[in-house]
């Protein structure tokens, strides 16, 4: 009795697939195999009009597999699937990976390459060569990141600012913007770095390793620090001077107005030796100064104080906070 084959098959570039950018709707002629066992069904046109290096030296060296049968699929447990596979069964032999189910003499032959990427970074790969949009599969930053690093090895052009898969990467700044930061920056994309650099101003740049600095090139590592270090001293500038003095009174007199200064100093301080002074917040400046005011019984010290505040609060909001 022959025995079962399970075949892993890309769910949008299967054998009889309709894609984007292929002359006269032509089916696949070739099949391209991840390291991890899962069957994509492309065109050479496609690959060879877009690559400019015969999609790595690959299709130059094909070799003819058999195809199995995949006119009425069987699925197995979805849940088990790796994104954007299924499974496919036919009846063959054992030493081969797949074997077409009809009789013998009838199986077409296709040309097959191994890649060493895995399914789910070539899967972005191939939607970005047939011009698709990626966005659904909510690809990770790793992903991302192995298909941006791929593409030049196959010959294949880096995508424009407009490519939807810039869009997916800005999604994950929040969560790690160096590392968004420094893909944008290798590859160029600077409306990628200006969206990036803001969410990196939470993130201390000793963080800045030694592979991301490589990343992210001279000029963009430069013009990130520049940020964190330009701010740190425009905080400096905007809160150094202390509120303005008043004549003296009966209730207030030059020492009640140095203690005043005295305090707003050592609030000055505590805000720049915090952990990030670069992304100081409104609401931090506020808590740090505003006890000030409320230390003195001198309503002109008062009103002085939090005029002082008001006009820092509105200068920090004009420094730019990306690159």
């Amino acid at each position: 009795m022959a025995s079962s084959t399970e075949i892993r098959v890309s769910t949008t570039f299967f054998p009889s697939a309709l894609l984007p950018n292929v002359a006269d709707g032509s089916r696949s002629d070739l099949i391209i195999h991840t390291s991890d066992t899962v069957f994509f069904y492309v065109h050479q046109s496609v690959l060879r009009a877009r690559s400019n290096n015969n999609f790595g030296m690959l299709l130059s060296i094909s070799t003819p597999q058999y195809t199995p049968n995949t006119t009425s699929p069987t699925h197995r447990n979805d849940h088990d699937q790796e994104p954007g596979t299924r499974d496919y069964f036919g009846g063959g032999q054992d030493n081969m990976p797949f074997v077409e189910s009809s009789p013998p003499g009838q199986a077409n032959t296709m040309s097959t390459i191994f890649v060493s990427e895995e399914s789910v970074v070539l899967n972005i790969v191939l939607h970005l060569t047939y011009g698709m949009r990626c966005g659904r599969y909510g690809p990770s930053i790793e992903v991302i990141s192995g298909a941006l690093e791929a593409l030049p090895r196959y010959g294949l052009p880096t995508p424009g600012l407009t490519n939807e898969i810039w869009t997916v990467l800005l999604r994950q700044a929040e969560m790690d913007p160096l590392r968004v930061y420094s893909l944008g920056a290798a590859h160029a994309i600077d409306s990628v770095c200006v969206q990036a650099s803001e969410h990196t101003l939470k993130t201390p740049l000793s963080n800045v390793s030694e592979v991301d600095a490589m990343t992210m090139g001279p000029i963009y590592l430069r013009r990130l620090f520049f940020l964190h270090f330009g701010r740190v001293e425009a905080l400096k500038r905007i809160l150094g001077p202390p509120p303005d003095t008043h004549p003296d009174t009966a209730a207030c007199s030059e020492v009640t107005q140095r203690a005043v200064k005295k305090a707003w100093k050592a609030a000055l301080a505590e805000l720049l030796l915090a952990d990030k002074p670069q992304a100081t917040s409104v609401a931090s400046i506020v808590s740090a100064f505003g006890p000030i005011a409320n230390s003195t019984q001198c309503l002109a010290c008062k009103e002085k104080i939090q005029e002082r505040i008001a006009s820092v609060v509105h200068e920090w909001g004009n420094v730019k906070r990306s690159i």
